[in-house]
């Protein structure tokens, strides 16, 4: 049986912040799966690099997530727009999965209302949104927090996904 982890895309998501964990989940074992709100469907990048998205949140009956990621970029403010993906997020975390998000995700975790009394980390312009939402956010490169693990930027990507594969791979 796969291992399924979904990396969640919408235009302008931020391109290393995407191929980096795509990449690391396939050497680490695991099979990464498009997913956005609409799909199949061709998403770019904010450098302009393209992916296709091969699920949206109502086609993965059958494919049970060990967990989701989520790309910085411009893509977490729409992706929050939709029920669907808010409503993924919030139930692979509460069915026990692990979240993560780097940069500008935090929003979206933000809207799926799972970071309350959670320390978390995030490119530093979304920094009050998380405090208002009850979480306690700190500058560190990676920071795990239950079955949450946030992260800053590009530059941070080796120690979110050391942190990500581990919590996946227990």
């Amino acid at each position: 049986m796969s291992e399924y982890i979904a990396i969640l895309v919408e235009n302008d998501f931020h391109d290393i912040e995407f191929w980096y964990p795509y990449y690391r989940l396939q050497e680490a074992g695991f099979e990464p799966l498009i997913v956005a709100p609409t799909a199949p469907k061709m998403y770019r990048g904010k450098f302009g690099t393209f992916t296709e998205a091969t699920y949206d949140a109502g086609s993965l009956q059958g494919k049970p997530l060990l967990g989701v990621i989520i790309p910085g970029g411009w893509a977490p403010d729409k992706l929050r727009m939709s029920h669907d993906i808010v409503q993924l997020v919030r139930q692979v975390f509460e069915n026990g999965g692990i979240v993560a998000g780097i940069c500008h995700a935090g929003s979206l975790l933000v809207s799926a209302g799972i970071v309350s009394g959670m320390k978390v980390t995030s490119y530093p312009s979304i920094k009050d949104d998380l405090i208002a939402a009850g979480a306690e956010w700190v500058d560190a490169p990676a920071v795990k927090s239950g079955r949450i693990i946030t992260s800053r930027r590009p530059s941070d990507l080796p120690f979110f996904m050391k942190e990500v594969i581990h919590a996946l791979s227990r």
